[in-house]
């Protein structure tokens, strides 16, 4: 129960806070009279673009690598497990296998998964 008073007390402490400092009723001004706000990504002339792509491709390729040895070292695991007739190790084995499988679909996904979202939003 003390949990959920202290939970209560930022909850209103936070509103408060809120009401403070954003404008409500007539007061506030519409986005007709400020104007929309708009954002095109862009690396044009952003001082070590290439740093950080070449960064976020080294990413990329590590997950792959993490990922590649997730799936082996599970299915290792997964293998000898279930041969040995240890069923609790051989669920553990295929759950690292199975995280290595998702691993490797999110590392490939996760630019095309980005940019569709940020589509969809746009």
């Amino acid at each position: 129960m003390p949990h959920r008073t202290a939970l209560k007390r930022l909850a209103t402490t936070l509103a408060a806070i809120l009401l403070a400092i954003v404008p409500v009723g007539p007061a506030a001004a519409s986005p007709a009279q400020t104007g929309p706000v708009t954002v095109s990504p862009s690396a044009d002339g952003l001082p070590g673009a290439s740093l950080f792509q070449t960064m976020l491709n080294w990413l990329s390729q590590a997950a792959l690598w993490g990922s590649l040895a997730s799936l082996l070292v599970g299915a290792a695991i997964w293998g000898l497990s279930q041969h040995a007739g240890n069923s609790y190790q051989a669920g553990r084995g295929r759950t690292l296998a199975l995280a290595g499988v998702v691993g490797a679909l999110l590392a490939g996904l996760a630019p095309t998964i980005v940019n569709t979202m940020f589509s969809a939003a746009h």
